[in-house]
């Protein structure tokens, strides 16, 4: 009988061929492995289907030696004018002649056999108990954060990060020193969000959970979404949209920060790129970044025109109260330059907080009003605003939303 792809597969002993192409084990575990190649993190199980394995921004996608073979020969040139198919067939047969590729009686020896719904993402975390930071105080009775909020197992808090299956592929892990992805969590393909109220009257898109947690201390909103993003992309914006649509909400409430402010902003542009029908395009070099947007109507473009023309001769007489004679190379430098091409708008904008803070505002103001509000802390960061300003005493004033709008 010919051997091929559908009847071999579960003999097919995956890690060793993989140890076979020089990926690295990095974790081992009584119930996985965890190999690392072709830019990518691979999750390896034992099952009743003999070995099978999934990448970790898909924890719910269970493959076989089939896929993973295809993957790999595709990127690999073939003979003559061989297609993918050709050379999956040749690949796989000396696959299965090869010596220490195949399945023995001994091959599972320390590797416990799971289910297909296995997700090792899921044993990473434990309920949350405590943390000795003031932030973390009843989070996890907390109505919007009960069970988005776990504990690591170095008693760290960890924000479960899903994917757009709604399946866990990771964490964001608080170190106290700053909030990153932890271990091999799948950042670029997923985001954290808090728990979903009956009754949704807004979403709030922060850059992680930590600064969610101490908006929501300062604020106390009900009936909201928090949602942070690790990385801005296609993928995680597409999650976010997706959530969007589901929860019927019109507006979303834009509140990125960073250590700096210039953070902040330089990820409110990058965001706005990635939103469905504006068209919006960025570029970056060393020294500026240049936008690319269409016109859209011509009272939204007289106004965002204007205020560029206002700020840049702000600019020239800035200049001018420390130099007898304008340098009209080097106030160009860190001008914004607008022009018209066709029926788009070119904008050259420098890396100056300042100039990048204009465009951000102008365009949230004249081009995304109905869809987009822009929320800005007073301080760098909404941790650090919450440091300090938890102990000041109110005096009964409340503390309103509209006071943080973004303005010049």
């Amino acid at each position: 009988m010919h051997r091929n792809w559908l009847t071999e597969d579960h003999n097919i002993h995956i890690p060793n061929l993989m140890e076979h192409w020089g990926y690295k084990c990095i974790t081992e575990k009584r119930t996985h492995l965890i190999y690392k190649g072709a830019g990518s993190y691979f999750v390896i199980i034992h099952t009743a289907d003999g070995f099978l394995y999934y990448k970790v921004q898909r924890p719910q996608e269970k493959l076989s030696a089939s896929n993973l073979i295809i993957e790999h020969v595709s990127k690999i040139e073939g003979v003559d004018k061989e297609l993918v198919w050709g050379k999956v067939d040749r690949y796989y047969s000396e696959v299965l002649e090869a010596k220490g590729l195949m399945t023995n009686s001994s091959s599972f020896d320390g590797l416990e056999k799971v289910g297909t719904e296995f997700n090792h993402f899921l044993s990473y975390s434990s309920p949350f108990r405590d943390n000795p930071e003031e932030l973390y105080t009843g989070v996890a009775t907390s109505t919007p954060f009960a069970e988005r909020v776990f504990q690591g197992k170095d008693d760290q808090p960890l924000f479960p990060l899903f994917n757009i299956q709604n399946e866990v592929c990771g964490y964001f892990t608080d170190t106290t020193k700053t909030v990153l992805p932890y271990e091999e969590s799948a950042i670029k393909h997923s985001l954290w969000y808090s728990n979903i109220p009956k009754s949704i009257e807004g979403l709030f898109l922060f850059k992680d959970p930590k600064e969610a947690l101490a908006f929501h201390t300062k604020f106390q909103l009900k009936n909201v979404v928090y949602l942070a993003l690790g990385d801005i992309n296609s993928q995680t914006t597409d999650i976010l949209f997706q959530i969007q649509r589901l929860t019927k909400v019109d507006k979303l409430h834009l509140s990125f920060t960073g250590d700096k402010k210039i953070e902040g902003y330089l990820r409110d542009l990058h965001f706005i790129s990635y939103i469905q029908g504006f068209d919006f395009k960025l570029s970056l070099t060393d020294r500026d970044m240049l936008l690319r947007f269409p016109v859209g109507e011509e009272k939204s473009f007289s106004k965002f025109y204007d205020h560029t023309k206002r700020f840049n001769q702000e600019l020239a007489k800035s200049f001018l109260k420390y130099n007898k004679i304008i340098d009209q190379n080097m106030v160009n430098k860190y001008s914004v330059l607008v022009s018209k091409d066709g029926e788009n708008i070119k904008v050259r904008l420098p890396l100056e907080t300042n100039a990048i803070k204009l465009v951000v505002w102008s365009y949230y103001k004249n081009y995304l009003n109905k869809t987009i509000e822009i929320l800005k802390p007073t301080t760098d960061n909404w941790y650090s605003e919450w440091a300090t300003t938890k102990n000041q005493i109110k005096k009964g004033k409340e503390v309103h939303l509209k006071e943080y709008r973004i303005a010049l």
